[in-house]
């Protein structure tokens, strides 16, 4: 029974891990970072296959163990930096892996206006448009209702669109005086 169980868990996890690590690299910003993080939480996972409950979806209960696993990451950095800083080391301002990715100025735009909302609208964004997790794997992930999850996407998308209205690379050009011939 329990090989069964552990064969499951195997199954579920390979096909989360591609989800988990777009998860990961969108916290951490690095893409080893983001790789170590989701094999840590694949052990914590199956040192803890007995807490899962097989009756519920599989990915929620992981996104949760691989976002932990990622804040544990991001405090010990903290941490650490905090520590050169005090011995009078420098803190580079050097892009992280994220920025260096979105060369373009249309990605640079929308990571900031993502960036710049409140962490419960963001949290929509992320999960729905860069994890593609449905509207339940949200709510269980989130701990709200759906209607909670749609509500707040809808504010999200809404103050996205209000922070690129005025921004240069989202601008549409003017169409020609007089209409097409």
């Amino acid at each position: 029974m329990l090989a069964a169980v552990s064969d499951d868990l195997h199954g579920r996890l390979q096909e989360a891990l591609p989800r988990a690590y777009v998860a990961a690299f969108r916290i951490l910003g690095d893409r080893d970072e983001a790789r170590d993080a989701c094999h840590e939480a694949a052990q914590r996972a199956l040192g803890a296959a007995r807490s899962y409950d097989s009756g519920r979806p599989f990915y929620p209960w992981f996104h949760r163990i691989v976002k932990n696993c990622c804040l544990d990451r991001l405090s010990a950095k903290k941490t650490a930096r905090a520590r050169e800083v005090e011995v009078g080391d420098e803190v580079s301002d050097a892009p992280g892996a994220e920025a260096l990715l979105m060369g373009d100025q249309k990605a640079q735009a929308l990571a900031r206006a993502i960036r710049s909302l409140p962490e419960e609208l963001r949290a929509v964004i992320e999960l729905r448009h860069f994890q593609d997790a449905s509207y339940a794997d949200m709510a269980e992930i989130l701990a709200v209702p759906e209607g909670t999850v749609m509500s707040r996407l809808y504010r999200a998308r809404q103050r996205l669109r209000e922070a690129l209205a005025d921004d240069p690379a989202f601008s549409r050009p003017e169409a020609p005086a007089g209409g097409a011939r």
